[in-house]
């Protein structure tokens, strides 16, 4: 019987370890999924998490009720991946061998080198981050009952986490006013984003709608500006502005899990795992790396795809179906990237849908269109039943 250990139980991982469980029965191989957290983390809806009081329970789906059986499930930190005597070692010293190895240990949060940055910001990258950021806004705005100061806010990015917290957050401190009885302006945002533009990978239709949706009194929208130091008041940028905030959210950067680099494993500069068209790392046949950590060139353009769920869930899916063929002596298959567009929330039940061919939904439509894409997820990982149910629920905790 063959050992197959995945590490990482987000888009990828999960995609990987429902195509094996299809693809192979127990006799065949015994499939370990190794994750930090018992939970597979819906990373889209994050900004809700952040702007609202909806369980953490929602966007947190137990792996265990996604793989009722089939993969055995272990709860730990990976210290060690060696793919020379094939085993992967935890932090508690906790040793999994393998035959076959799926590494899909996403992103983490890239700081730049920049002096202050890590040590005064929030990252948004994980739960804990978002919990986090709840708590400081909550926290600032309604100490004693009362708005006796304006809370600065800075988002540093205005890419696709950034703008969309930015337009949650607005109705967020409405919220928080009217149940405390604040001033509805008490809390004061400012994005400071290098480019010219919200939204730099999509088109200008896009760029200047959300720009449209944060166009309030209370938002600054500071761009052009790199930020370059951060202290414990102020946000240096390299224009020679300088920006004091209270709580400082960062979404500017990720890079590949470090994992990656620590390991040896054959990485790009980035820290990306180099992979071929099967998806195997470069030098191991035997290994596999998908979504985030992995560096994967669009045979078209010669550059990095995009690292978005719906890349990530795919190339699970495909490193999954190839190790059950390596498994079965059968031949492996190509992976091909296709990108189905963007749908990026702007606050409310308004969501900008930018697909294929041109097509796009703004609007009430686009929201439509985003609940339809996490429903579509939900019954691709969960039974019908499940899925439905945590859907309906999360909505309508959305609404309260």
């Amino acid at each position: 019987m063959k050992q197959i250990v995945i590490v990482g139980g987000g888009f990828a991982g999960v995609a990987a370890g429902l195509q094996l469980k299809k693809n192979l029965d127990s006799a065949e191989a015994e499939i370990t999924l190794i994750d930090k957290n018992p939970y597979h983390l819906f990373t889209p809806s994050l900004y809700e998490v952040a702007t609202s009081e909806v369980p953490q329970k929602n966007i947190a789906i137990p792996l265990n009720k996604i793989f009722e059986q089939g993969v055995k499930l272990l709860r730990g930190e990976v210290a060690l991946i060696d793919p020379k005597t094939n085993s992967v070692t935890l932090k508690d010293k906790t040793q999994v061998s393998f035959d076959y190895l799926l590494v899909a240990v996403g992103s983490e949060a890239a700081y730049m080198g920049i002096p202050g940055l890590q040590q005064h910001s929030v990252a948004f990258k994980s739960l804990r981050d978002a919990v986090e950021i709840k708590n400081q806004i909550k926290n600032m705005c309604c100490k004693e009952g009362k708005c006796d100061r304006k809370v600065q806010v800075i988002i540093g990015g205005g890419g696709f986490a950034g703008t969309e917290l930015a337009a949650e957050l607005l109705s967020y401190k409405d919220k928080i006013a009217v149940q405390n009885a604040l001033d509805r302006n008490c809390l004061e945002l400012t994005i400071i984003q290098g480019s010219d533009k919200l939204l730099k990978e999509l088109n200008k239709h896009v760029s200047d709608l959300a720009t449209q949706r944060l166009t309030f009194p209370n938002v600054h929208l500071a761009f052009g500006g790199h930020i370059k130091e951060v202290t414990s008041s102020q946000v240096l940028t390299d224009d020679g502005k300088a920006y004091p905030y209270h709580i400082l959210i960062w979404t500017g950067g990720v890079t590949p899990n470090h994992l990656a680099k620590e390991n040896n494993l054959s990485v790009n500069d980035h820290g990306g795992i180099k992979v071929n068209e099967y998806l195997q790392m470069e030098g191991f046949g035997h290994i596999f790396a998908v979504g985030d950590v992995a560096t994967f060139l669009d045979p078209k353009t010669q550059k990095p795809i995009p690292q978005v769920a719906q890349i990530a869930e795919e190339q699970g899916a495909i490193a999954g179906e190839n190790i059950a063929h390596l498994v079965k002596n059968k031949p492996l298959k190509k992976y091909h990237p296709r990108h189905f567009g963007y749908i990026v929330p702007i606050g409310g039940r308004f969501a900008v849908a930018e697909l294929e061919f041109g097509i796009h939904f703004d609007g009430f439509l686009g929201w439509c269109l985003q609940q339809l894409v996490l429903l579509r997820y939900l019954l691709g990982i969960l039974p019908f039943p499940k899925a439905l149910k945590r859907w309906n629920i999360f909505e309508l905790e959305l609404e309260q």
